[in-house]
């Protein structure tokens, strides 16, 4: 709707005054379609003006509302603006109500505001529904304080088929009437927070929403139910999660104290058993190598072991250190399968006893087809001792080092 035309005409002869300026200008044939319509709401603001001052008769308040109006006091335009646009009031005309409306809302009248909002949102007979000019009202209505059209702009606003949907002014509207007491607001506002991942927000407002004494409120009161259901039970499986971890570091904290203990004693290959099949902690059997070392007492170490620890550290100086320690066993004076060379000839005994005969016998047979069976290397019994602890290591349950299995 257009603004409000105000006219310098005295009340008495300003209808007559502007019915005749109209039609003389017709029959002149000055009018063009564009000044056509600016006359015809010209027009209109002067039949306002009258039907204004028919309707004051009815209600002795309404004629003095009208004259302070027209001296620019926005409280009076409201008064007139709200009566008429009341369909419970006998002075109902909400076309003539849009004058008084406009020049109220115009001086910063809340109330004025909030009822244009909700005209143009609504509609009726008379007025075409207009979302953006609602908008515009109900922003300007709100900022002022204007309950209506607090409520106006989150409708306008919040729809996701109009063209004025806004997410951003809708959830700030939203937020305004839910700090307002408006509890539908507060259930939009809830299931926002919620889908945004948002869950302590979401809680919080869905319960400030939910009064248990309305019934059409059961909505957001369950709601509000499940959301604080669903974060005790959160909260319970938090605190049974820190326990959790609370005891698995208290019991590697005395595991490690075991493992302190073995080298304070000099134990040292039982300080790297308890750091291996108890602590199960790469840190306790790094600290229990080191000390190992640093001890000289590597050779005190049982064999299988250190193929554990030439698995959990697979490169650097203590892996070259366990290395040396494994090859230096496996060398010696005897004729063992950790010590001979497994090139034929090496040995002719082994060779005449595998063969069932003497080295004599053996000589004279050279043109002898037995060959004897191949024997393992130290190397290839190293790794397959390496690989069945780690088959076991892999898949034992509870395994704490699971994480170092590829």
């Amino acid at each position: 709707m257009p603004s409000f035309v105000h006219l310098d005409v005295d009340h008495e002869q300003g209808v007559g005054h502007i019915f005749r300026t109209f039609f003389s200008l017709v029959q002149w044939g000055r009018i063009d379609g564009a000044r056509s319509r600016l006359l015809n709401l010209v027009l209109v603001a002067g039949l306002a003006f009258g039907s204004s001052a028919a309707k004051a008769s009815d209600d002795p308040e309404i004629p003095q509302a009208i004259a302070d109006c027209e001296r620019k006091v926005s409280d009076a335009c409201g008064t007139v603006g709200l009566a008429y646009s009341d369909p419970a009031n006998d002075q109902y005309d909400i076309f003539l109500s849009l004058r008084f409306l406009q020049e109220a809302c115009r001086g910063n009248h809340a109330a004025s505001c909030g009822r244009l909002a909700l005209v143009y949102l609504e509609g009726s007979e008379d007025i075409e529904a207009d979302r953006a000019t609602a908008g515009r009202f109900a922003i300007k209505g709100c900022s002022l304080f204007d309950k209506t059209a607090c409520e106006v702009a989150e409708t306008v606003f919040a729809e996701a088929s109009s063209d004025q949907f806004d997410a951003e002014k809708a959830l700030r509207y939203r937020r305004v009437n839910c700090d307002q007491g408006g509890w539908r607001s507060c259930e939009d506002l809830a299931r926002i927070y919620y889908n945004l991942g948002e869950f302590a927000p979401a809680e919080q407002v869905a319960a400030k929403a939910c009064d248990p004494a309305h019934s059409e409120q059961r909505s957001v009161c369950e709601f509000a139910a499940s959301l604080r259901q669903r974060r005790q039970e959160i909260e319970q499986a938090l605190a049974e999660r820190h326990e959790a971890q609370r005891r698995r570091l208290a019991e590697r904290e005395r595991a490690s104290q075991v493992v302190q203990s073995f080298l304070g004693q000099g134990a040292y290959d039982s300080a790297i058993y308890a750091a291996i099949y108890h602590s199960r902690q790469l840190a306790d059997a790094r600290t229990a190598l080191e000390a190992t070392l640093q001890a000289g007492a590597l050779g005190s170490v049982y064999k299988d072991h250190l193929y554990v620890l030439d698995y959990w550290f697979p490169s650097g100086r203590l892996n070259a250190a366990v290395n040396a320690e494994i090859e230096r066993r496996s060398r010696g004076d005897g004729c063992g399968i950790y010590n001979c060379t497994n090139m034929p000839g090496a040995s002719s005994r082994r060779w005449a006893a595998g063969a069932g005969r003497t080295a004599a016998s053996r000589s004279s047979s050279s043109a002898s087809s037995f060959q004897p069976a191949r024997m393992k290397s130290a190397a290839e019994i190293s790794r397959e001792t390496r690989n069945r602890y780690r088959t076991a290591h892999c898949t034992m349950n509870n395994n704490a080092n699971r994480y170092l299995c590829n």
